[in-house]
């Protein structure tokens, strides 16, 4: 007799392992959700960062340049994607008395090659910056405005954008100034 009772407590111990219970799926597929979520997130902020970065990279070398032009001599900057198509750079010029000539300095990455730069001339339109693609920009020496050397156009706009965030840096001709803003 005990066995037989201890035979029927054991079949009320058995579980059905039939499957998958319609909640525990639900439960399943809502960490999921939370969890690609967040990563998709994740990953257009750093884009964001990027482009953010970037803009704030140019202005800084664009004021650089004015400064110096200013300053000490004249100098005027490059805006440029490497021939790769991977980073985008400045760098800057510098009139050395003694060589008769510009001295270039360092280039400066200012962004990554995910992050999207675009241009608008004065008298054209927007134009990606890609592989191999080199924007000049001058200022005069005694007013700090915006010039050209006559084989160069003058530029109105720098475009920026990366991630879910776009940036524009208006030059104005006049003064020099090179004002950044973000566009919604």
């Amino acid at each position: 007799m005990s066995e037989l009772h201890r035979g029927r407590n054991n079949r009320s111990c058995y579980f059905n392992n039939d499957g998958y219970s319609l909640m525990e799926l639900v439960i399943v597929l809502a960490i999921m959700a939370v969890i690609l979520t967040t990563v998709f997130f994740s990953v257009i902020l750093i884009f964001s960062a990027n482009a953010k970065s970037t803009a704030n990279d140019i202005q800084r070398s664009i004021a650089d340049c004015k400064v110096t032009t200013m300053g000490k001599s004249a100098a005027y900057m490059e805006l440029y994607r490497d021939a790769s198509n991977e980073n985008v750079y400045t760098k800057m010029y510098v009139w050395d008395n003694s060589a008769g000539d510009y001295v270039e300095s360092e280039p400066q990455k200012v962004g990554p090659k995910r992050v999207f730069v675009a241009y608008k001339p004065k008298t054209g339109t927007k134009t990606e910056l890609t592989a191999g693609d080199k924007i000049q920009i001058r200022f005069d020496r005694a007013t700090g405005g915006l010039t050209t050397d006559g084989s160069n156009p003058l530029y109105e706009v720098i475009y920026v954008e990366g991630g879910s965030k776009k940036y524009e840096i208006t030059l104005t001709e006049l003064t020099g100034k090179a004002e950044l803003k973000a566009v919604p």
